[in-house]
């Protein structure tokens, strides 16, 4: 992931001689902010090193899942505010790690799929730009597209940490 924001900040840089920029949300700890907000509400973030870990136990209980080590090691590694780029032909944007509001944000998101999956081994991690999901095998650990419409998964990439070195940018 220190690759990933590497990456991302340096794109940033060269793009528009900045740390990347968001649209300001009062919900996040404003310790993940840098500087103030633009005349339009954008502001400058940095990723920063979690310092304590979250423990899933009594939500994996409360779901009767148990989630892949892969999803904890992601949630409990940095916070950040955006995790974008491209993967083959899709724009992929995985859920943020923002802090004040992960992991509830997170574990509703779950919650709510497989509540309405009834007994999938999926995990939603985020969607990609037509809409689709962007889901984890909650077994394998392999990254998924869902086309809801059709029923169907493409395959992305054999792991997040695989994913996440893959994202590029256009």
């Amino acid at each position: 992931m220190k690759q990933y924001f590497k990456k991302l900040t340096g794109k940033w840089e060269e793009f528009n001689g900045t740390l990347p920029l968001i649209s300001w949300n009062e919900e996040a700890d404003a310790n993940i902010y840098v500087g103030s907000q633009d005349e339009e509400g954008y502001i400058a973030w940095k990723h920063l090193e979690k310092c304590e870990n979250t423990n899933f136990q009594q939500f994996e209980q409360e779901i009767n899942v148990i989630l892949h080590n892969d999803v904890k090691a992601y949630f409990n590694s940095f916070w950040f505010l955006e995790m974008i780029g491209w993967v083959s032909q899709y724009n992929i944007n995985l859920y943020p790690v923002i802090p004040g509001v992960e992991p509830e944000a997170f574990c509703q998101r779950v919650k709510e799929y497989i509540l309405e999956k009834e007994n999938s081994t999926y995990i939603p991690l985020g969607f990609e730009s037509n809409g689709m999901l962007v889901v984890m095998n909650n077994e394998s650990g392999e990254i998924f597209v869902e086309n809801g419409e059709e029923k169907s998964y493409k395959y992305l990439s054999s792991s997040l940490k695989e994913l996440i070195s893959q994202l590029d940018f256009k």
